[in-house]
């Protein structure tokens, strides 16, 4: 091997790695998942469920309950909703007359709570803006 080649072979080794394997071990990976908008609509979704079980177990048991496999049981659609990575938190009052339930996903916050059958609370946080993500109205 020449010398004048020997002395520029590391030099070219830098450049075929710069050129061509650092793109390819920089490049995003594209997101195979739901879309912002697919995912504040499951998110709202599985808000609006358990309230609708909160009240109707409210009206089975005169009480609302704080345990969200208490719903699961008879919404089928929220545990669709819930495998898409919404953290809920569900917590009944000592009483167990009012309820607050908080459905948080990677786009979008959802806090509602209940007094008897009144709505007190009923707020939304956009946590991640992206094409079609929008509180309910």
């Amino acid at each position: 091997m020449p010398p004048n080649l020997r002395r520029f072979l590391p030099l070219v080794l830098v450049a075929f790695f710069l050129l061509f394997l650092l793109p390819t071990l920089l490049k995003k990976k594209s997101s195979s998942g739901l879309s912002s908008e697919a995912r504040a609509t499951q998110t709202i979704n599985a808000m609006n469920l358990i309230d609708k079980g909160e009240l109707a177990y409210r009206t089975a048991h005169g009480a609302y309950t704080g345990h969200l496999a208490d719903l699961l049981a008879t919404s089928h659609g929220l545990a669709r909703d819930l495998v898409i990575g919404l953290v809920v938190q569900l917590d009944a009052g000592s009483d167990r007359h009012s309820f607050v339930a908080q459905v948080e996903s990677s786009v979008l916050s959802l806090v509602r709570a209940r007094n008897g059958k009144t709505l007190i609370a009923d707020t939304c946080l956009i946590v991640k803006n992206g094409s079609g993500v929008k509180c309910p109205s």
